[in-house]
């Protein structure tokens, strides 16, 4: 293939990541990246595993002199957020992105990059790929559908692991190594509602242009969610005209927070509505903050319906858009940080029934029960339903750890910069993983990544090359 980056050193993770981006790897779309691991493996002589759900454990021996010491396991997913602008024709399952080159920056040319977890992925395959290296014996893990629960994770078998030590590749910002992160759920919360046919003219307002972002990462930085943002506008103009909804969508992937949001209604008074609705710009751009994305655009338009709701069933849509979102609580100790937040990331009208998907996340099990039993008991009063999916565990282990150290050193020496121990609210594998295989001791370390789960996602190509530097550095000092 014709590489568009060929001025970095080292070459060989760049030119994996290139290759790995021509290969389309949507969530439950893992089946071609898959079959790509297992020829890697195949034409270098390393033992492979695949299993039915398409995660892939290579093994590397040790170099000489290594035998004797503890195995390491490197980790990654091999899915990605599917992603794109509104005007950008991109099919995730059959095309694979087109790179864009800024200077230091890598881009995709209108969807999501990919870095998450490609970065994680090309280490890994460098790693695999260079003979001369020197390190214990290595078990790299691929695993599946990570972006939608850690789907693949909590399917494999890791009774059939060796490693003590894990460095998960999966962070997203260099100068942090990353030793605990949030538990999650994800929900499908489902309203059953009936359509009256109808002869009206109504009215379709669209919410859009916003910023988004991964809904663990991004969760405090006063993004604002488009879903919530309607549900408050619509608010608003009920308490000048009421109004019966006649769709609603809004957002896409249940871990990313929505950038738009589109509902039509038929207000009892036209006239009311649309002078209200002349104002609503105003009232939406009041609440973006500097955070915030200056994109933002509202769109009005009138609209012949044909069947809508009761009123009573367009209260209950009202109710699912008003439950708590955002950050829930902020921890008490340090570090600082959420401690639980909650993400409404979809709603789908359907024939007779509008389906909302929500996100939890919290290192406390306490806290994501009581998400679930605030999410139960709203089902229960609109006579809907609600169905858990993606349960993980959080994980947390000490700042000094030996792991951390050696990391830290690693990077010092690379860049002669620190590296911080932190603690995230984002979910990573590495808690299902650490829960699932007795005794092994993790880190999650990364490159400089931005705007993950949005088409403006970003990796900084030097940061990536200090990165895969430092992870041969750990390797080879690791004793």
């Amino acid at each position: 293939m014709n590489y568009l980056i060929n001025d970095m050193e080292p070459l060989a993770p760049f030119r994996f990541f290139e290759e790995i981006s021509a290969i389309p790897r949507p969530p439950l779309g893992e089946q071609r990246i898959a079959d790509y691991l297992e020829e890697f493996a195949k034409a270098r002589g390393l033992a492979c595993y695949r299993d039915a759900a398409h995660n892939v454990l290579i093994r590397k021996p040790a170099a000489a002199g290594r035998e004797n010491e503890p195995t390491v396991l490197l980790q990654a997913h091999t899915d990605m957020v599917a992603e794109k602008r509104p005007d950008v024709a991109h099919d995730f399952e059959t095309d694979g992105l087109t790179l864009v080159r800024e200077g230091d920056r890598l881009f995709a040319d209108g969807t999501t990059l990919g870095a998450d977890d490609g970065f994680g992925v090309a280490v890994m395959l460098a790693v695999l790929d260079d003979g001369t290296l020197s390190h214990p014996a290595l078990e790299c893990l691929f695993t599946a559908a990570e972006e939608i629960g850690l789907v693949g994770a909590s399917r494999f078998d890791y009774s059939c692991l060796k490693a003590r030590y894990m460095l998960n590749l999966d962070s997203a910002e260099e100068d942090a190594v990353i030793v605990g992160c949030c538990g999650g759920l994800r929900s499908e919360l489902t309203v059953p509602v009936r359509f009256a046919q109808a002869n009206a003219m109504g009215i379709t307002l669209t919410v859009g242009g916003l910023c988004g972002g991964h809904s663990g990462e991004d969760i405090h930085r006063g993004r604002l969610n488009a879903n919530v943002l309607m549900g408050e506008l619509l608010t608003a103009l009920r308490a000048h005209t009421p109004f019966r909804i006649a769709s609603l969508t809004g957002g896409d992937k249940s871990n990313a927070i929505p950038r738009d949001c589109t509902v039509t209604l038929v207000p009892d008074s036209m006239a009311v509505a649309e002078l209200f609705l002349a104002e609503v710009e105003g009232l939406a751009r009041a609440k973006i903050t500097a955070a915030e994305d200056a994109g933002l655009f509202i769109c009005t338009d009138t609209a012949p319906v044909s069947a809508m709701l009761s009123y009573a069933d367009t209260d209950k849509l009202m109710a699912v858009l008003s439950l708590p979102n955002g950050i829930l609580h902020m921890r008490r100790e340090a570090p600082v940080m959420p401690e639980a937040s909650r993400n409404l990331a979809s709603c789908r009208t359907l024939a007779d029934k509008v389906v909302f998907v929500l996100s939890s996340r919290s290192a406390k099990e306490s806290r994501l029960a009581e998400s679930r039993a605030e999410q139960d008991a709203l089902a229960a009063a609109l006579a809907g339903s609600v169905k858990y999916f993606g349960i993980y565990p959080g994980w947390e282990s000490a700042m000094d750890a030996k792991l951390v150290r050696a990391w830290q050193e690693a990077y010092r020496t690379v860049t002669g910069r620190e590296t911080v121990p932190t603690l995230i609210h984002a979910g990573l594998e590495t808690g299902l993983i650490t829960n699932a295989v007795e005794g092994l001791e993790a880190i999650a370390v990364g490159c400089n990544i931005h705007d993950l789960h949005t088409p403006h996602e970003m990796m900084e190509l030097d940061s990536f090359a200090r990165i895969y530097r430092t992870v041969l550095l750990f390797l080879q000092n690791l004793h």
